[in-house]
C-alpha cells in the first residue's frame, strides 16, 4: 500500500509540472494535441531571435517585387494585378511603399535583436506614416483633385484625403481653398517628417540660435539646476570612443528590468547672466564646453544588472534612483529584508547589512565590466547605498559654466574656487578663506597640475592684481611657467630648488611684517585692517597672497627639515594676514605629508593614487585608489566628514593665454624683467653675505661697545678662540667698517662706530 501511494504521488507531481494548454481528459492521461502544441510553440520560440531577420528579408522581397512591377521589368497575372491596385489606391505613392519596405527591411535585418519596439519607435513610425499620407493628399491636389486622374497622382487614398480636407474650406472660393489645402498638407508633411526622424529638437535649437543674434557661442546663464559637465579627456576620445569589441550582453529577468527616464535636466538654460564687475575679465575668454547626452538604455541595463547580481548572492535590494555625473553614474540601492534563520513568520525579518553589499564590490565590477567601481555605504544623509559606475562616455567640466552658476555667485568670496561637478552634475564650489589651506595629492597624470592651473585661472578671473598676489613654486619646471607675465604674480615662477627655500622664508618674513601692521591698527585680521585703512590715507591696503607649490616631494627630499618647519609655520599663522597655501604632491607618503603638515591642512583633495595606504594618508580613509584618473577626485572639506566625489575642472592653454593677455593689456605690462624682479632677491643676497660671516661677529661687536678696544689677542681671551680665528674675525670687522686698518707697531685698531648709538640691525 505504501508503494502504491508513493507511485501515485510521483505521477501526480509530474502531471502538475507539465504545462497543460489543451483540454484535459483525465488527471493522469495527457492530451496528445496539447503535447503537439507545446512542441510546436517550443520549437518556434527557439527561433524568435531570428524573427527580425525573417521579417526584414520578407519586406525587402516585397520592395523588389514592387520595383519590378512599377518599371515593367517583370510580368505576371498576380504581379500586374497587384501593381495595378497599388497605382489605383496610392498612385505615385507606390514608390513610397517601395522605399518604406526597403528601408524597414534593411533596418530589421541589420538591427541587433531586441524584444518589441519601444514607445518612442512606434511614435516615429506613426509620424512617418502621417507624413506619407499627407504627401498623397498633396499629390492629389496638385493633380487637379480628380478621381479619373488619381492613378497618376495620389490615388484613391490621396483623393479621399484631399476631399476630406476640402470640406473644411467648402465655403471659400475654389482657388483659395486649393491654396489652403496645399499649405495644410505641406505643414503636415514637415511636422510628420521632423517628428519621425527626430529633427524637431534640432530645429528648435537652431531657431533659438538665430533668435539670439547668430552668435557662435550660447549665452550660458546662471541656473539653479546644474548641467552635465566635462572631464579631462581629449575631444577626440569624447566624440569617437574606442570600441573594444562586441561582447554578449547578459540577459536580465523581467523582475529586475528598469524603465528609468533621463529627463532634460542637463540642458543649458538661457537665463539672464548675473552681474559682474566691469574691471574683471569677461567670461567669453573661457570656453563653454559641450555636454554629452547620457545613454538611457545603458543606465537601465546597468541598474538591472546590479539588482540581478545582488539577488544571485542572496541579497534582496532594489535600485530606486540614479544620479548622472560627468564621469560616473551613482545608483541608489535600497537594501531589502531577509528572513531570520529558523523562522517562518514574516515579522521575524532583518534588514540586509550594509557591509554585505560593500563586500561585493569586485563581483559587481566583474558583472558590469567596469574598470573601477566604488561603493559608498551609506551615502551621507541618505537612506541608501551608492554604487558609482563609470559612464560609457565621459564629459569635460569647463570653468566658465561653473562661474555662471548661482552656486558660485552665492559664495560671495574673493577667493571662491570652482572645484568641479559632483556625481549629480551639481557644481562643487569651495572658499579658500575658510579652508584656509589646501593639500592636493595624486599620481602622475591624475590631474594635479591641471587642477592648480584651473584654481589659478579661477582666482585671477575674479580678482585684480591690486586685490590678489600669487607666488608660484614649480620644481617640475614645466607646468606653471606658462603663467609668467601674469600681473598677479610676485616675481616669476620659481623652479630652482636652491632658491625655493629663500622664497618660502620671504613669505614668512612678509607674514611677520603684516602682523606688525595689524598690531599698529589693532586689527584682528586682514579684512578688518583693510576696512580701517580705507579711512586713513597714510596706509595702504594689503592684497591677499596665495602660494602655490606644485611638488612638495622634491622640496622634502632637498631640505626636509627647513621645508616642513616653514610650511607648518605658514599654515598655522598665515590665515589672519591673508596668506593661503595650496600644496600638491604626487607621493602622499608619511615622509612627505608628515603629521604636522597634515594636521594644519584640514582641506584635502585627492586624485587617483596608487594604493589604499596613500589614500589613508591623504584622506584618512580608503577610496582614492578606486578613482578613474583624468580629473576624477575626492574632496575632503574641513566642514564635512566624508569625502565628496567630483570631476575636476579642465582648463586649456588657450584659455590661460587669453586671461593673461587681458590682464597685461589692462595693466599695461609687457613682461619686462625689471617689473618682474622678485622681491626676495634682496633678502637672498643678504643671506648669502651673512652665510660667509663668522657667527661670533656680533659677539665681537658687543665686546668693542663695552671696552672701546679691538685686537686679536683680546678676542682670543674674551671669546676663548685660537689666534687664527681671532685674526680672521679682526679682518671681517674691518671689512664691515667697524674698525679701522692696522696701524702697525702692535697698536690697537681704531674704532669707527659710535659705541653708544650703534644698532646691531645695521649689519
Amino acid at each position: 500500500m505504501a508503494n502504491n501511494k508513493k507511485s501515485k504521488t510521483k505521477s501526480s507531481t509530474k502531471s502538475s509540472k507539465r504545462p497543460n494548454l489543451g483540454m484535459v481528459r483525465g488527471p493522469e492521461e495527457p492530451n496528445p494535441a496539447s503535447a503537439v502544441l507545446d512542441s510546436v510553440i517550443g520549437f518556434l520560440l527557439r527561433f524568435r531571435k531570428y524573427g527580425n531577420d525573417i521579417l526584414g528579408i520578407f519586406l525587402a522581397l516585397i520592395a523588389m517585387l514592387i520595383l519590378l512591377g512599377l518599371f515593367g521589368l517583370s510580368s505576371g497575372a498576380w504581379l500586374l494585378s497587384w501593381v495595378a491596385s497599388l497605382k489605383k489606391w496610392l498612385g505615385w505613392g507606390g514608390s513610397l511603399l517601395l522605399v518604406g519596405s526597403l528601408g524597414m527591411g534593411s533596418l530589421l535585418s541589420f538591427r541587433p535583436y531586441k524584444e518589441g519596439f519601444t514607445a518612442r519607435d512606434w511614435g516615429k513610425v506613426i509620424s512617418i506614416e502621417f507624413a506619407a499620407f499627407s504627401l498623397l493628399g498633396l499629390l492629389s491636389v496638385i493633380g487637379g483633385n480628380s478621381i479619373e486622374t488619381s492613378d497618376n497622382f495620389g490615388g484613391l487614398v490621396g483623393w479621399g484625403l484631399s476631399e476630406l480636407i476640402g470640406m473644411l474650406f467648402s465655403a471659400l472660393p475654389d482657388i483659395l481653398g486649393n491654396i489652403l489645402r496645399v499649405l495644410l498638407f505641406i505643414i503636415f508633411i514637415v511636422i510628420g517628417t521632423m517628428l519621425g526622424f527626430g529633427l524637431f529638437g534640432r530645429a528648435v535649437t537652431s531657431f533659438e540660435f538665430n533668435l539670439s543674434g547668430g552668435k557662435k557661442r550660447k549665452t550660458r546663464a546662471v541656473s539653479a539646476q546644474p548641467s552635465v559637465s566635462i572631464s579631462s579627456m581629449s575631444q577626440d576620445e569624447i566624440e569617437s570612443p574606442k570600441k573594444t569589441g562586441r561582447t554578449k550582453k547578459a540577459s536580465i529577468p523581467a523582475e529586475h528590468r528598469k524603465q528609468f527616464k533621463v529627463e532634460d535636466q542637463f540642458e543649458d538654460q538661457m537665463d539672464a547672466p548675473l552681474p559682474r564687475d566691469e574691471q574683471l575679465p569677461d567670461l567669453s575668454l573661457l570656453d563653454i564646453g559641450k555636454n554629452v547626452k547620457p545613454d538611457e538604455r545603458h543606465i537601465n541595463q546597468t541598474a538591472g544588472l546590479i539588482e540581478k547580481t545582488l539577488a544571485e548572492f542572496g541579497i534582496p535590494a532594489k535600485v530606486i534612483n540614479f544620479q548622472i555625473g560627468p564621469t560616473v553614474t551613482q545608483f541608489a540601492i535600497e537594501p531589502g529584508y531577509i528572513q531570520k534563520p529558523g523562522t517562518t513568520d514574516e515579522d521575524n525579518r532583518q534588514k540586509v547589512r550594509v557591509s554585505q553589499i560593500s563586500a561585493l564590490q569586485k563581483d559587481l565590477a566583474l558583472t558590469l565590466s567596469a574598470e573601477r567601481l566604488r561603493i559608498q555605504a551609506p551615502v551621507p544623509g541618505r537612506s541608501y547605498v551608492g554604487i558609482e559606475v563609470p559612464n560609457k562616455r565621459f564629459s569635460m567640466v569647463k570653468l566658465r559654466p561653473i562661474l555662471e552658476t548661482e552656486t558660485f555667485y552665492k559664495v560671495k568670496s574673493p577667493l571662491a574656487i570652482a572645484m568641479g561637478r559632483n556625481v549629480s552634475g551639481i557644481p562643487v564650489v569651495a572658499d579658500l578663506t575658510k579652508m584656509p589651506h589646501l593639500l592636493i595629492a595624486g599620481t602622475t597624470g591624475s590631474g594635479k597640475s591641471v587642477c592648480i592651473a584651473a584654481i589659478t585661472t579661477c582666482l585671477v578671473m575674479n580678482n585684480s592684481p591690486a586685490d590678489l598676489r600669487i607666488v608660484m613654486i614649480d620644481p617640475k619646471m614645466v607646468e606653471l611657467v606658462r603663467f609668467n607675465g601674469l600681473p598677479h604674480l610676485i616675481g616669476k615662477v620659481e623652479t630652482n630648488l636652491e632658491r625655493i627655500g629663500g622664497v618660502l622664508r620671504w613669505v614668512v618674513a612678509e607674514m611677520q611684517n603684516r602682523y606688525k601692521k595689524l598690531e599698529e591698527l589693532r586689527a584682528r585680521d586682514i579684512e578688518s585692517y583693510n576696512r580701517k585703512v580705507q579711512r586713513r590715507k597714510e596706509y595702504e591696503t594689503m592684497p591677499r597672497i596665495v602660494v602655490l607649490i606644485d611638488e612638495l616631494a622634491d622640496l622634502m627630499m632637498s631640505a626636509a627639515e627647513s621645508t616642513e618647519t616653514t610650511i607648518v609655520r605658514l599654515a598655522q599663522m598665515a590665515r589672519a594676514v591673508g596668506i593661503h597655501l595650496i600644496v600638491a604632491t604626487q607621493r602622499p607618503s608619511t615622509d612627505v605629508v608628515t603629521g604636522l603638515i597634515k594636521a594644519n591642512f584640514p582641506a584635502r583633495l585627492s586624485f587617483a593614487v596608487a594604493s589604499g595606504m596613500d589614500s589613508r594618508v591623504i584622506l584618512d580613509g580608503p577610496g582614492a585608489e578606486s578613482l578613474l584618473g583624468r580629473g576624477d577626485m575626492l574632496f575632503l572639506s574641513p566642514e564635512g566628514g566624508m569625502p565628496l566625489r567630483a570631476q575636476g575642472v579642465m582648463i586649456s592653454d588657450q584659455e590661460i593665454e587669453n586671461v593673461i593677455n587681458y590682464w597685461q593689456e589692462a595693466w599695461n605690462i609687457e613682461g619686462s624683467e625689471e617689473e618682474q624682479e622678485s622681491p626676495w632677491e634682496t633678502m637672498m643676497v643678504d643671506e648669502a653675505i651673512l652665510a660667509t660671516r663668522d657667527n661670533l661677529a656680533e659677539d665681537a661687536i658687543e665686546i668693542i661697545k663695552d671696552t672701546g678696544r679691538a685686537s686679536a689677542s683680546m678676542f682670543q681671551r674674551r671669546l676663548k678662540i685660537g689666534y687664527p680665528r681671532a685674526a680672521r674675525l679682526v679682518d671681517e670687522l674691518e671689512n664691515m667698517g667697524v674698525i679701522g686698518p692696522s696701524r702697525g707697531g702692535g697698536r690697537e685698531r681704531e674704532i669707527l662706530i659710535d659705541t653708544d648709538n650703534y644698532d646691531d640691525g645695521e649689519l
